[in-house]
């Protein structure tokens, strides 16, 4: 336990230090997180953030207010902090928090932190590796409504009562905080962006659901709810999917390959001069990272059995 605690320490400071270097450098405030961090100062003000975040600018100011309320409840704790500050320390609590989570059965599932998606995830100070770490924690699966297209994934990766009750209680202080969220979110959710599912990207995508054999263990379970709901917008949401490895071969396998992924994207879908997006990453998140993913899944069972959610 010990040990754990001075390894989750140790990633959670450099993480947050690396965050803070990586959002100053960007000089966008604090990158993702800039809306719960927004939408939890407005709380205190007794405002509410979908109807005062509006489109009005550049990143990260323009879109609305996407997340359930319950993400700027969570966000509270950092509204009085300076932007960049805010983003680095929520980045690194949920990096300490996922490597206390996925060092329980040693140090293979470290993992995790070598592929694309982490490092994704910590450039904009994302959410996934909390997520992560509360799919792995039924103590902590309360939060993971705050971001539902990988929490609901990562509640069925391992249900439970506690974690349940946990999301009751969290959905039931968010309507006292503000009672007409669930309609306000609702009403601006329409007016974002859609992503298709990873089993709806032709032609490969419908292999995915051979996850359902596998559907009775937990990473049967939680490869297949990722594929079917929307997933593929970048490469931070993938996370989730670096508890499939049980192994640390296959863990480093799967990190190798998403960052292949990632730079042949950066190569083909980025103008080299303007830096604007020319095409989501889609065919190479799902060749490179879901496809290796489900391979690893109907490995024989003798072979998939280990660290970071044995299922």
């Amino acid at each position: 336990m010990r040990r754990r605690i001075i390894l989750a320490l140790a990633i959670g400071v450099i993480s947050a230090l690396i965050c803070w270097l990586r959002l100053a450098e960007r000089g966008q405030l604090a990158a993702d997180f800039t809306w719960p961090w927004r939408a939890a100062q407005l709380l205190l003000q007794g405002e509410n953030p979908y109807n005062a975040i509006q489109p009005s600018g550049e990143y990260p100011f323009q879109t609305y207010f996407y997340y359930p309320l319950p993400a700027a409840l969570v966000a509270l704790p950092f509204a009085g902090l300076p932007p960049y500050t805010a983003g680095a320390a929520f980045f690194g609590l949920s990096s300490g928090l996922l490597a206390f989570a996925v060092s329980k059965d040693g140090s293979k599932g470290l993992h995790i932190f070598l592929g694309a998606p982490y490092w994704v995830a910590l450039a904009v100070a994302q959410w996934s590796p909390l997520m992560t770490a509360a799919a792995l924690t039924p103590g902590m699966q309360a939060l993971l409504v705050c971001k539902p297209n990988i929490g609901v994934p990562g509640f069925i990766y391992r249900p439970s009562r506690g974690g349940l009750a946990g999301i009751l209680a969290m959905l039931g202080l968010s309507l006292l905080a503000l009672p007409t969220w669930p309609l306000d979110w609702l009403q601006v959710t329409r007016t974002l962006e859609g992503h298709p599912p990873a089993v709806l990207i032709l032609p490969f995508g419908p292999l995915l659901l051979l996850a359902a054999l596998r559907w009775k263990t937990p990473k049967g379970r939680l490869l297949l709810s990722l594929s079917i709901l929307p997933q593929m917008a970048f490469f931070y949401d993938q996370l989730l999917l670096w508890l499939v490895p049980a192994s640390l071969a296959q863990g480093l396998l799967l990190s190798g390959l998403s960052w292949a992924a990632y730079f042949a994207w950066r190569l083909t879908g980025i103008d080299p001069q303007t830096g604007a997006i020319l095409e989501q990453p889609t065919q190479f998140i799902l060749a490179l990272v879901y496809l290796p993913a489900l391979a690893i899944l109907l490995w024989p069972q003798g072979k998939r059995d280990g660290v970071a959610g044995r299922g």
